[in-house]
């Protein structure tokens, strides 16, 4: 299938940042020195940060003022290891690029449209560092693209109810053919894990 996972690393290499287990299908891991676009400050983003910060690197996040910690947190996020710059202001760039040489990965929304010239230094310093930028708009020049392709959050029975997890299809694009899997983001426990759905002849 077009969308199929790939099997997870067997052993991560030395120059990638961990990812969470389950994303693994997708990703054996966020190679240093890259940039990643994922499709928004959410779960997606937030779950990239919580399997770097969990294995004890560090992390920042710069413009996402609206990034929900305490879910960050249930979702593996080490708030010790976070650092949040939520109004970074027209200097952005020098605060991304020096961040860039301070931790191993950076969540970026960017205020504003970042110009060429800002797209590549930004990565030079990224390539020069070893870090990661995970932007959460279109980025020309990323290696990894993320994106929810299908969502649906279940709990709700004919309007009565509590959500208790969102079930996903994620889509990564990169090197090769699309790689694509089903995950609980966040699951009822908060947490990211497979969400394989079962075919309908079989759901009896």
């Amino acid at each position: 299938a077009l969308l199929a996972p790939t099997p997870a690393a067997v052993a991560a290499e030395p120059d990638l940042l961990p990812v969470l287990p389950a994303l693994r299908g997708l990703l054996p891991g966020l190679r240093r020195g890259q940039v990643v676009s994922v499709d928004g400050v959410g779960a997606l983003a937030t779950a990239l940060v919580a399997g770097v910060s969990a294995d004890g690197g560090w992390c920042a996040a710069v413009g996402t003022p609206d990034l929900g910690v305490l879910a960050a947190v249930a979702m593996g996020v080490d708030q010790q290891r976070l650092l949040l710059v939520d109004e970074p202001g027209e200097r952005w760039p020098e605060v991304v690029a020096t961040l860039l040489g301070a931790v191993d990965l950076v969540l970026l929304r960017p205020p504003m449209a970042p110009s060429a010239v800002q797209v590549r230094r930004l990565m030079a310093h990224a390539r020069r560092h070893g870090a990661v930028l995970v932007t959460t708009s279109p980025w020309e020049g990323a290696q990894e693209r993320l994106q929810v392709a299908s969502s649906l959050w279940t709990g709700l029975s004919d309007g009565y109810g509590h959500l208790r997890g969102r079930r996903v299809q994620v889509v990564v694009r990169g090197k090769g053919p699309p790689r694509g899997a089903w995950l609980w983001l966040p699951g009822p426990d908060g947490r990211v894990g497979p969400a394989d759905l079962v075919p309908v002849e079989e759901a009896g």
